[in-house]
């Protein structure tokens, strides 16, 4: 039986990873910190620990020795520069830590769940080939990722690391990324769609290639994981087909959607709250994100499913936890 370790195990991506991991039938340590919520994670067949990964110590206690395959998801994907500290020793300073314990507890092959932001802003298709402009992109998760994924590649000799990029990621257990936007229009509360273009891949496709990143004997050592291609008003048009909603009709401009973030901005320094929209939030409602994800489609078997069925996954989700009118 494989033995596996598994970081941010807790979030949305994490306990679709062990439902799948459930099927593969191997023994799974899952790390979580003290005070988090497991109703989700008790579901499943896993031993979970307490730790911390910015505590060398608690990793040396918790992680197993010579596990088959370390998995490391956990991150802050705050895109609030009020954050940037606390973000940067979570991703940077904890993946290092992370790299480091599973070198001394001699891990077999350790997964790291990067992101396509790692690559900062292009116009054009992003491949592992593309050359990240995330240090120049004023947007500190951006910066976060790239620094922890050269970590984990410079660490290529000591241990066998494999760095995944996903895209934005839908499906069940998602309670706070895409799944506002599904409420949003489920509440009637949304004003219109933004300009830009997003890929987009249901959660299970995502998962998958990560035990094929792990189990697979010969990979490389990084792949961008992909999806379908879209319009940000092809996805609201998604889901208000998905929910029997009216379609928006009102386009958002640059300008206005600036504006509206100089005015989130300005009413956070009040509340001190964190605001609706950010100037980084901001960057990637407007911009491109487009992919090139054949490297992970011939090596991992990446599957690309509809559109409509990924959001019809997420939104059966919530209506079962009842969570549309929260």
């Amino acid at each position: 039986m494989k033995k596996t370790f598994i970081t941010g195990a807790t979030g949305f991506l994490g306990l679709n990873l062990i439902d799948e991991i459930n099927n593969e039938n191997w023994d799974v340590s899952a790390l979580y910190l003290p005070g988090e919520d497991l109703s989700y994670l008790s579901q499943f067949k896993v031993s979970t620990i307490s730790g911390n990964i910015l505590s060398m110590d608690s990793l040396l206690k918790t992680m197993p020795e010579k596990v088959d395959f370390v998995f490391h998801l956990a991150g802050d994907t705050s895109t609030w520069s009020k954050n940037n500290d606390r973000q940067y020793k979570i991703n940077v300073e904890g993946t290092i830590n992370m790299l480091n314990a599973a070198i001394e507890k001699k891990a077999k092959r350790f997964v790291y769940t990067s992101s396509i932001s790692a690559f900062g802003f292009h116009d054009g298709p992003m491949s592992e080939e593309t050359v990240s402009t995330a240090m120049e992109s004023g947007v500190n998760y951006h910066k976060t990722k790239f620094l922890a994924e050269h970590e984990v590649l410079k660490r290529f000799g000591k241990l066998q690391t494999v760095v995944l990029n996903p895209c934005n990621v839908i499906g069940p257990y998602d309670r706070i990324n895409w799944a506002q936007t599904i409420k949003g229009i489920y509440q009637n509360n949304l004003p219109g769609y933004p300009p830009g273009i997003g890929t987009f891949a249901h959660v299970k496709d995502i998962v998958c290639a990560h035990i094929q990143a792990a189990k697979k004997e010969a990979v490389e050592n990084q792949y961008v994981l992909g999806g379908t291609q879209a319009s940000f008003k092809e996805i609201f048009d998604t889901i208000a087909e998905l929910l029997n909603k009216k379609p928006l009709d009102k386009a958002l401009s640059k300008t206005k959607l600036q504006a509206a973030t100089y005015l989130c901005l300005l009413k956070s320094l009040v509340d001190r709250k964190e605001p609706t929209i950010t100037m980084e939030k901001y960057k990637r409602l407007v911009g491109k994100q487009i992919l090139d994800d054949r490297r992970a489609v011939r090596d991992l078997n990446l599957k690309k499913t509809p559109l409509k069925e990924m959001f019809a996954d997420s939104y059966r989700w919530l209506q079962q936890e009842n969570l549309l009118e929260k």
